[in-house]
C-alpha cells in the first residue's frame, strides 16, 4: 500500500473532497454570475458565507479526522441552508455535494492497521 493510499484511508477523504467541492461550487455560482443571473444582497452574502464554511468543513475532514462528526454536521446544515439562501443550493449541485459529503463524514469509521481487512484472507 502506497503512502497516499494509506493517508487517504486514514481520513474521510471522499467526504472532504465532496464538501470542499460543494463550497467551491456555491462560491463559483455567486462569483461568476453576470447578466440575468446577477446575485446581490443577502443571497450573495449567504452564498459566500456558506461556501466558505463548506470549504473549511471539507478541509477539516481531510486534515483533522477526529472532528468528522462536527464537520459533517456543519456540511449538512450548510447544505440545507443553501437550498433556501442561495438559489436552491447553487442549482442543486452544491446542495447535493454538501449533503453527500456530510453523510459520508458522519458514516466514516477509522480503520485500524492491526485489524484484518475484509479483502484480505484470514490466517488460520
Amino acid at each position: 500500500m502506497t503512502g497516499f493510499t494509506r493517508w487517504r484511508r486514514s481520513c474521510p477523504f471522499t467526504a472532504g473532497v465532496l464538501t470542499t467541492l460543494a463550497g467551491v461550487e456555491l462560491i463559483a455560482v455567486i462569483a461568476t454570475s453576470t447578466g440575468v443571473l446577477r446575485f446581490s444582497g443577502t443571497g450573495a452574502t449567504a452564498g459566500w458565507v456558506l461556501g466558505a464554511l463548506l470549504v473549511v468543513a471539507g478541509l477539516t475532514l481531510v486534515c483533522q479526522p477526529a472532528l468528522r462528526h462536527f464537520a459533517g454536521a456543519v456540511a449538512l446544515v450548510c447544505g440545507l441552508l443553501s437550498l433556501v439562501q442561495t438559489n436552491l443550493g447553487g442549482f442543486l449541485l452544491g446542495f447535493l455535494l454538501a449533503a453527500i459529503g456530510g453523510m459520508l463524514a458522519l458514516a466514516w469509521v477509522p480503520i485500524h492497521e492491526t485489524s484484518p481487512r475484509a479483502d484480505e484472507p484470514a490466517e488460520p
